[in-house]
């Protein structure tokens, strides 16, 4: 059985599929405790996603969003085994 990984679940106003991002357990911790504050105001953060990257969000165009806990994030950006480019 894999491990479960940590993975921010974004809902973008007008787009009818949401957006999952991989991220660092000490970033999901973090933002966990933060998110009610951005989503209420707006605001723009830069996150550290599960393969040491950035990744910015501004809440503004957010309509819901939460912090999950996954078995796979293997189609989730910011995954260490996610592969690049558009194959499959």
């Amino acid at each position: 059985m894999s491990e479960k990984r940590p993975g921010l679940v974004l809902h973008l106003a007008g787009v009818s599929q949401p957006l999952h991002i991989a991220l660092d357990a000490t970033e999901a911790e973090t933002l966990d405790g933060r998110l009610a504050e951005l989503m209420g105001s707006g605001g723009t953060t830069l996150l550290t996603t599960a393969d040491g990257g950035k990744f910015a969000v501004n809440f503004a165009h957010v309509a819901t969003a939460h912090v999950e806990s996954s078995r796979s994030d293997s189609n989730a950006y910011g995954a260490p085994n996610r592969p690049t480019g558009f194959s499959r």
